[in-house]
């Protein structure tokens, strides 16, 4: 495949659609931004995007190659930028960072790189370049001096720092880049860093690391980067979806693509050598042009690291999704059985989550025990053929001071001087343990007898649920006790059985406090009271005999629920 020129063609369409929207009126006071309809004029994002046209300007595989309008467009927006630093150097994020070093660094990271590849020749090229390099250095200056405010800022600011001392040497970035890295670099022994973030802050730590280790020659730090990228397919879907709710950041509950970590593969594997590194950034390429969806790979990358990018290895093979592994510093499991993946998650409401296909739903415990709200799962462990886990919510009571406090205020007391009694405590239990074409799910509370306990299962809609003498549309905001029997989860393609369901009341809602149902998915319930030994198994059904009735009877129900008819 040539990488480049799908890389490039990207790009140009970017580029037509800035051209589109660009201001070039210079008496208005937006004059060389764009415009956006959901962020309006935004300077960091115009920063940005001027890596595009700058790239294509000096890529001979372009169509814009050495075309005027490509300069043009670049040299407005980074004069738009230019407008908008602040005297020191850095510049606002719109929304809610002032004054800020780490997002001036991600404008740096975008443009220092296509800089690399300006070769100023002509009279404009010349004028291009020296504004440029004005803006990055006084950008430089805003880094050097203004500081960051979450773990992954520290990395993105000295990479960006590392790609300056390439472009103009200055011992102060250098001493800087220092100072951050003499904090070590935040990845565990699993790969994982603070942020436990795989649908966005893992790259862009794998990023600047990389930077650092190719502009500076910190080449050590490549291991930090090759441990979290061998980690990364515990995320992963076989669609390449990634699986992000154990993160600490924005991406929590999102699934975003991994394509966008091929780059890292190729790049690093090729450096350390490791072609099963390379075969993973192969795989993912793959599936990206398979499903049509945007090209992954910076065009100036593959111009200024073409040997990365060459010779590709065959992709990694279906057992890239078949993981077994318990991150225990992250306090996360991934098992797979014949495709269907479960994560376990640690002190989290929602703590199992499965996924085959287009059958995806979680599993939320809920309890009703004094100020206890739900089943907060804890320390994830081997134990026999399998996992288990527990949770422990413990209630009392408060006894009287017996004398006045200094004040009548119930919020100005010091509470935590009370005497205590009547102390309680529910523990829970939950074992999980994989089987052949799935897993077996026991769950074991006890203490406190008579607590409420409810098993929430938010199915993702299109789903449809056949059961003991029902069959339902899984719509969105609906809901179901299941109170014996099997269920069959159908989503066209796959089948994946429930059961047997439990119910022995029709609990389905926490106490005020507790998280509410989803709006978004359908909500299936198992319930009962403590103190009791619930088993409930989650397969993946394959074809079998008499199939067929059974398609013809979904379609039907597909059709009454007014969704697309399977093509099966």
């Amino acid at each position: 495949m040539d990488l480049l020129q799908r890389s490039v063609a990207e790009y140009e369409k970017e580029f037509e659609m800035l051209e589109k929207y660009q201001i070039t009126d210079p008496q208005d006071p937006d004059f060389g931004g764009y415009y956006n309809k959901d962020f309006g004029v935004v300077a960091q994002n115009c920063g940005s995007a001027a890596a595009k046209p700058m790239t294509l300007y000096f890529c001979p595989q372009s169509r814009y190659y050495k075309d005027p309008r490509a300069l043009a467009c670049a040299d407005g927006l980074v004069q738009h930028l230019l407008n908008h630093l602040h005297p020191d150097g850095t510049m606002d994020y719109y929304s809610c960072n002032f004054h800020s070093a780490p997002d001036t660094a991600f404008v740096t990271l975008a443009l220092a790189k296509p800089a690399k590849l300006v070769k100023a020749e002509t009279p404009e090229e010349k004028a291009f370049q020296k504004k440029l390099f004005l803006v990055l250095r006084r950008m430089g200056d805003g880094m050097v001096e203004e500081g960051f405010h979450t773990p992954n800022h520290r990395w993105v600011i000295s990479a960006a720092l590392a790609l300056l001392n390439t472009l103009m040497p200055d011992e102060r970035y250098v001493a800087r880049i220092d100072q951050y890295l003499a904090e070590h670099i935040d990845c565990n022994e699993d790969g994982e860093y603070a942020e436990r973030s795989a649908g966005g802050y893992n790259e862009i730590n794998n990023r600047a690391l990389l930077i650092l280790a190719q502009d500076l020659g910190k080449t050590e730090l490549l291991e930090y980067v090759r441990r979290n990228l061998e980690m990364m397919p515990v995320f992963y879907h076989t669609d390449f979806s990634i699986f992000t709710e154990n993160s600490r950041r924005q991406d929590k509950g999102t699934a975003p693509y991994a394509e966008k970590y091929a780059y890292q593969y190729l790049l690093c594997g090729h450096a350390l050598h490791d072609e099963a590194l390379r075969a993973i950034g192969t795989t993912q390429l793959e599936a990206c042009i398979r499903c049509g969806r945007p090209f992954p790979l910076a065009a100036e990358d593959l111009m200024l690291f073409p040997e990365a990018f060459q010779n590709l290895p065959a992709p990694a093979g279906p057992e890239l999704f078949e993981v077994d592994r318990l991150l225990k510093g992250s306090g996360l499991l991934r098992l797979s059985r014949g495709g269907l993946n479960l994560w376990a998650v640690e002190r989290q409401p929602a703590f199992l989550f499965l996924k085959k296909g287009g059958i995806d739903f979680y599993i939320k415990g809920g309890i009703s025990f004094f100020n206890c709200r739900h089943l907060l799962m804890e320390n994830i462990r081997p134990c026999g053929d399998g996992y288990e886990m527990e949770y422990e919510g413990t209630g009392q009571y408060y006894q009287p001071f017996g004398e006045y406090q200094g004040t009548n205020d119930w919020w100005e007391m010091d509470h935590s001087r009370r005497r205590t009694s009547g102390h309680l405590s529910v523990k829970v239990k939950a074992t999980v343990t994989p089987v052949d074409d799935g897993f077996d799910i026991r769950v074991q509370p006890w203490g406190c007898p008579a607590s409420t306990i409810r098993f929430e299962f938010g199915i993702l809609p299109n789903v449809l649920i056949h059961g003991e003498g029902y069959r339902i549309p899984a719509n969105a905001g609906g809901s179901l006790v299941a109170a014996k029997g099997e269920l069959e989860l159908f989503d066209g393609k796959d089948t994946v059985s429930v059961g047997p369901g439990f119910a022995v009341n029709d609990v389905i809602k926490g106490l005020f406090g507790a998280v509410p149902a989803s709006e978004d998915r359908f909500n299936l319930y198992f319930n009962d009271v403590t103190n009791f030994d619930r088993r409930f198994s989650i397969r993946r059904l394959f074809k079998r005999a008499g199939q067929k009735v059974r398609q013809n009877l979904q379609r039907h129900v597909f059709k009454r629920a007014g969704w697309a008819v399977p093509q099966l």
